[in-house]
């Protein structure tokens, strides 16, 4: 499903609509993907009434609640600048009071060696992510904007995996931000594709081999299309009042 930057921003003005469903619906999934245990049923409970239901560890409760003001900050900052100080303010946003704020790891690249479990792939050094980073988006801005370089610049974050912790949450946030200022169908990683999309991506950084990853992006957005079908209307409405 495709929406445009002005309707998307509108559409968070509008309570208990759409905008929630997406929200909820795209936290949800990415979230788990990182090992969140808050159900969507647990998540709407501290969306709408600021109570945790479940039980959860404490970082994923300081995360959870971070992500809900992320989505929005996200969706608040559309038309400014993807650079470093942006997506260092996300990050702030969606770690502060963690574990990693505590000791003055957040809204700043990692300054340790971080490596991923169960996997050969070799993370870039904390000395070189400044200049990764810099290249990374910079080679976005020239880009042809379509779903192919949305793979690849995926791909290539998530290789650098610039932050300490985080770099999942924040990269999905990217792809979100990418097809709303571009008007690409909604990319939400759906955790049923949990094993496919991360062998997808270690297939594109080891392999240079975008399609796996482009096969679940579409598979994803044909997901999520079906599950917010119920609101087209209203999202065709705001779009008519927006032209």
């Amino acid at each position: 499903m495709k929406i445009s930057i002005s309707t998307m921003q509108k559409l968070s003005k509008i309570k208990n609509s759409v905008y929630d469903a997406i929200k909820i619906e795209y936290l949800y999934h990415s979230n788990k993907l990182e090992g969140s245990t808050f159900s969507k049923e647990n998540l709407v409970d501290l969306l709408e009434t600021k109570k945790v239901n479940g039980e959860h560890f404490l970082d994923d409760v300081i995360e959870t609640k971070n992500s809900l003001e992320l989505f929005d900050e996200v969706i608040n900052t559309l038309k400014e600048p993807l650079d470093k100080y942006l997506l260092w303010d996300w990050h702030r946003t969606l770690k502060k009071g963690s574990v990693d704020d505590e000791i003055g790891n957040i809204g700043k690249w990692k300054k340790y060696e971080n490596r991923l479990l169960n996997t050969d792939l070799k993370l870039c050094e904390p000395s070189l992510v400044e200049n990764s980073m810099f290249n990374l988006l910079e080679d976005w801005k020239d880009s042809k904007k379509d779903i192919y370089a949305i793979a690849d610049f995926h791909q290539r974050f998530e290789h650098i995996h610039p932050f300490q912790d985080g770099n999942g949450r924040i990269g999905r946030f990217i792809i979100l931000r990418q097809c709303l200022e571009n008007e690409i169908d909604l990319i939400a990683i759906d955790d049923e594709y949990n094993k496919d999309y991360k062998n997808a991506l270690y297939i594109a950084q080891t392999k240079s081999d975008l399609q796996p990853l482009v096969d679940i992006f579409i598979k994803c957005q044909k997901m999520l299309d079906g599950k917010l079908a119920d609101y087209s209307s209203i999202i065709k409405q705001v779009e008519d009042e927006n032209k």
